[in-house]
């Protein structure tokens, strides 16, 4: 408080009020630089773009990241959605301009972009098409030299082969839209693909009896979690249905929702027997889809309440999703989930037809983000499993990282765009920066015990063994039933904590057939001096699952080796001691032992 009397004193502003009970600042009095920084981008001249240039002096609120845990992973993301709604408003400036009349107001607005991200390679295409096309080729060839030098220094990468193209193209910067008249900037390819639909999610109306008197702090901090919850899924379009109905929501009308569904949530508190009644209906049919009663007598403390919501949530959420993974369900939603679904079934068959799925959706709904989150997810496993799939597609590792990127730059609230992304920045060696990722991903959303475990195990990769440890714990208290393929997520936890006993009798727990599950159980008994016991795991392997390996698979494509495409882990230890394990298994399927 002193400190604030302090600044106030220093600006001459009094913005701090102040009473007996209360405290509150009055934002009218204050300049915020930021809403001046939007409101010149939105005015956007060349002046103004020069002007924001010099207003911004780094991330938002750089410096305060100590300042508390909960605070900084709030800041994280709003510092991503920040970032990201600047490069957008300025990118749909410079779309449509002209390179005659505008080149002023187009340079000021790319060296505004390169002064927030110097390896924003959009931003030195902007640049280099605009010199190009004013017939300034050297100054073009400078742009080029320092966007190579940015990416070098900032990502260790080279510039896409895009960039390098545009000389050879003829200079007008209208290639990259269609029937663009010449002279023109078209940047629908820099700033994502445009909406060409709405993707409609299913409706959850949300029912509140007796849990607004006082004195029912439980029943409402239940409801508030189940609907945090729900909403956290992002895969619900969540309403209050009090608000449908003028006489204050006592009765609920049917409705036609179509295929996606209409639900009502209704919460009852009995205060008499200190319980909660939960009840889920179809509004379609009023058939009620299930009902639990929570009661707060029974409920140890706080955190039995926080399991009890979490496991209404995904009862909810399963139902739901599930309904629309059925074959014959068209809309776009419905579609994503039935992707999703043969997504989990790490197939190459399934792979398939959950690109073909992906592939549609770009076409009828371009920003929809989570298809290329999809589309990269799938690419990593071809990258991986797949090799023969992955050579037809030509894709490499640097593509899978632009699409994740895509993905989070259309949607950085998404937890599976954050998710993947985390992966393609560790199959890329950037380890920091996948850490971040996964831990937005957490946040997102901390009740999907899916999204908890593939988090808990990518950080367990880059590293961050405490909060692996702490958030898979977390995940395994929400399932309500365990699937087998997340003892292998756990067996590589334990496996990157030197933990290699424990590692060990995971893995054993996991589906067998899976040359991934087997290394790293090889990997856990060579680390513990069992190498005979090792040898006699791959033989029984081998005798079961033989003919599904694929030799090929195991060779090295692209100069990489096997070994190093499947070592996730960063640590310089425990990649050594997983590869010990990597050149059992290829040696014995190679025919070395």
């Amino acid at each position: 408080m002193r400190q604030l009397r302090n600044i106030e004193e220093m600006t001459g502003i009094d913005f701090l009020q102040t009473g007996n009970m209360h405290v509150s600042l009055d934002l009218g009095e204050l300049d915020w630089d930021l809403v001046r920084l939007e409101a010149l981008i939105e005015r956007g001249e060349a002046a103004d773009f020069k002007q924001a240039e010099s207003l911004w002096k780094g991330e938002f609120l750089y410096g305060y990241e100590a300042l508390d845990p909960e605070f900084n992973s709030w800041l994280l993301i709003e510092r991503e959605r920040i970032r990201t709604g600047l490069l957008a408003d300025c990118f749909k400036k410079i779309d449509g301009m002209s390179a005659g009349k505008d080149s002023e107001t187009i340079e000021a607005a790319a060296k505004f972009l390169l002064h927030m991200d110097g390896a924003l390679e959009h931003a030195h295409q902007v640049l280099i098409r605009l010199y190009l096309a004013l017939g300034q080729k050297e100054r073009a060839r400078q742009q080029l030299k320092a966007c190579e030098r940015e990416l070098s220094i900032s990502l260790d990468a080279k510039p896409d082969a895009a960039t390098y193209r545009l000389f050879e193209e003829i200079p007008d910067p209208a290639p990259l839209g269609t029937g663009a008249k010449p002279g023109v900037f078209n940047l629908s390819g820099m700033l994502g693909p445009t909406d060409s639909g709405e993707i409609r999610l299913p409706e959850i109306s949300i029912l509140s009896l007796s849990l607004d008197s006082t004195g029912q702090m439980n029943s409402r901090m239940l409801r508030d979690e189940i609907v945090a919850g729900l909403s956290s899924y992002r895969s619900f379009e969540l309403v209050q249905a009090e608000y449908k109905d003028e006489d204050g929501g006592g009765s609920i009308t049917r409705v036609e929702s179509g295929e996606l569904g209409s639900y009502l949530l209704r919460f009852r508190h009995d205060p008499a027997a200190n319980r909660v009644y939960i009840q889920f209906e179809s509004r379609d049919t009023g058939r009620i889809l299930f009902n639990e009663i929570i009661d707060f007598d029974v409920l140890s403390d706080r955190n039995a309440a926080l399991v009890a919501a979490f496991h209404t949530v995904s009862r909810i959420h399963a139902y739901v999703v599930g309904r629309l993974r059925k074959a014959g369900m068209s809309t776009p939603f419905a579609r994503w989930c039935q992707a999703e679904s043969l997504m989990w079934d790490f197939s190459p068959t399934s792979d398939e037809k959950a690109l073909r799925i992906l592939n549609e959706l770009e076409k009828s709904h371009n920003t929809f983000s989570m298809t290329y989150a999809g589309k990269a997810s799938i690419d990593m496993k071809r990258l991986l499993y797949y090799p023969k799939e992955m050579a037809d597609s030509e894709r490499k590792i640097e593509d899978i990282l632009s699409l994740a990127e895509r993905g989070v730059l259309l949607d950085p609230w998404q937890p599976i765009n954050q998710r993947v992304y985390g992966w393609a920045l560790v199959q890329s060696g950037l380890a920091e920066d996948a850490k971040r990722a996964f831990r937005h991903a957490e946040q997102l959303n901390l009740v999907d015990p899916n999204n908890l475990m593939s988090v808990a195990e990518g950080l367990a990769f880059v590293g961050d063994i405490e909060n692996a440890r702490k958030i898979a714990e977390r995940a395994f208290g929400l399932f309500p039933a365990v699937p087998r393929i997340f003892f292998e997520y756990l067996a590589n936890i334990h496996f990157a904590a030197e933990d290699y006993m424990s590692a060990t009798e995971f893995i054993e727990r996991a589906p067998a057939g899976s040359i991934f599950g087997l290394t790293t159980r090889i990997a856990a008994l060579v680390c513990t001096g069992r190498e005979s016991d090792a040898v006699n795991v791959l033989q029984t392997f081998s005798s079961r699952f033989g003919e599904r390996v694929d030799r090929d698979l195991l060779g090295s494509h692209d100069q990489s080796p096997w070994h190093q495409r499947i070592n996730f882990f960063q640590d310089p230890n425990t990649r050594a001691n997983y590869r010990r394990g990597a050149d059992l298994v290829q040696r014995f399927f190679q025919g070395g032992l």
